[in-house]
């Protein structure tokens, strides 16, 4: 193959040929996908069953590459030559030249409703409602997506027997500590079925919802610390994922998803700020991905293989209307972690990097165990009092106890009066506005399970809480 060329020697001018060029990267391996699936071609190169997802710039990397240190050319001065005519042939690599390359046919082993797949370098695990079975990739015909295939040898023979000590589950644990005891067990069996739903690469265009972690509340305002990051890392060792800053993260802008390709498995959305609209998140949850990157055409990835979406915050998305609720399914992590108490005080170590290879198995195990319980139990969602926490969070500490002493059902309380009341009683305390005012008292409504009964007569303004 180091014989091939695809570029001409003539006098005074070396010239390269487009059609030359596609047959050399044919046998390469390079190619296009094209697919019902999305809209939009994909620049792919193929090394067996195996398929990379490329760009042009790794395209013309590969064929420099081949020129400089690979072709048999018949003198040094030749070689320059033809380097110098590369140089000047960009154009040859423009997304519009590269996307007529030959087409690749790809059989993809997919996830499937009741099916799903960790790829392994040495091994395959297929898992359903039933376990998992551990296959080699003799058993099972199609192509694999590298970055699908996890970076590690599995070397188990009873893929279905994890550690029950083993430092993931335990780290499991504390983030779902509860005072409550069977709480802390339906918590953990929740975030079981969560993790499970995201590594399963099947999308069900009935059940369109992003996860959300949250940090707990501890008295103080919001903290990180919690595990949230660390959670969504461990998923992408799992599953090909990318992260974005929810700092900065807006649709609207136009190289927003250009990090993310057909065979990227989850998106993360890291620390969104108190100020952050869940709406304008709900094409990307409920509909397609329109990625663009700079240079390259557009595709469409419909929601069937868009990415999962996880959300981590410190605040709730306290909206309550059913287009929310229906978007979003919502994690409370406890606070036994912080920034005192970290992952690697706990352990004595770095999660991943320091382990052992039996620590890494009993991880991914896990995983998989994981992705078992969602097919056979679907997600069991944390109980979470949102409104309470959000009360918490926005009101004065005093104006908490104020009202678990003066408000009952029933009665209908003067607003104004209320206010100037509470404020004679906690001098010192800040003063708010009363629209600020209101919402603490619709809060504590939302967070006792009452309904919020707003009434005026005259210019007195009154409200009452019914249990209706």
């Amino acid at each position: 193959m180091n014989d091939l060329k695809f570029w001409s020697l003539g006098p005074g001018k070396n010239t390269f040929d487009i059609e030359a060029l596609h047959c050399f990267l044919k046998m390469n391996g390079f190619g296009t996908y094209k697919s019902d699936e999305f809209e939009g071609v994909i620049l792919v190169k193929q090394e067996g069953r195996i398929i990379k997802i490329v760009n042009p710039k790794q395209i013309r990397k590969h064929c420099w590459k081949y020129i400089e240190s690979e072709h048999r050319f018949n003198d040094v001065e030749e070689r320059k030559l033809i380097k110098n005519e590369f140089q000047k042939n960009k154009s040859l690599f423009h997304k519009d030249n590269l996307e007529l390359m030959e087409r690749i046919q790809i059989d993809e082993i997919k996830d499937d409703e009741k099916t799903s797949y960790l790829f392994f370098v040495n091994c395959i695990l297929k898992i359903t409602e039933d376990g998992v079975t551990k296959l080699s990739y003799n058993d099972i015909k199609g192509h694999v997506f590298e970055r699908d295939i996890i970076n590690f040898e599995l070397k188990t023979n009873n893929p279905n027997a994890y550690s029950n000590d083993g430092e993931f589950l335990q780290f499991l644990r504390y983030i779902c500590l509860d005072e409550d005891i069977e709480r802390k067990t339906e918590n953990l069996n929740s975030l079981i079925t969560i993790i499970g739903y995201l590594l399963h690469r099947y999308k069900n265009l009935s059940f369109t919802k992003a996860v959300i972690f949250m940090d707990d509340y501890n008295g103080t305002g919001p903290n990180g610390g919690t595990g949230k990051t660390l959670l969504a890392t461990a998923l992408a060792k799992v599953r090909s994922t990318t992260f974005e800053d929810g700092k900065y993260f807006n649709l609207k802008e136009r190289f927003t998803l250009s990090s993310i390709s057909y065979d990227t498995r989850l998106l993360v959305i890291d620390d969104l700020p108190k100020s952050f609209d869940l709406e304008k998140l709900f094409p990307l949850i409920t509909g397609s991905a329109r990625v663009e990157r700079k240079w390259e055409n557009k595709i469409t990835l419909p929601f069937e293989v868009s990415p999962k979406i996880i959300l981590t915050s410190n605040y709730p998305f306290t909206r309550t209307e059913e287009s929310y609720v229906r978007r979003k399914i919502d994690f409370v992590l406890s606070r036994y972690f912080s920034s005192t108490r970290t992952p690697e005080s706990v352990f004595g170590h770095l999660f991943f990097t320091e382990w052992e290879h039996q620590d890494l198995e009993d991880f991914f195990l896990l995983m998989a165990d994981c992705i078992s319980d969602f097919l056979t139990f679907g997600i069991k969602e944390q109980e979470i009092n949102i409104p309470e926490r959000t009360l918490k969070m926005e009101a004065h500490p005093k104006f908490l106890e104020y009202a678990k002493t003066h408000f009952q059902t029933g009665i209908k309380y003067n607003k104004k009066e209320v206010y100037n009341e509470y404020y004679d009683q906690n001098p010192g305390v800040s003063i708010v506005e009363l629209t600020t005012f209101r919402l603490w008292l619709k809060l504590y409504g939302d967070a006792n399970g009452y309904k919020f009964i707003e009434s005026h007569s005259g210019n007195d303004n009154h409200f009452q809480y019914s249990l209706e």
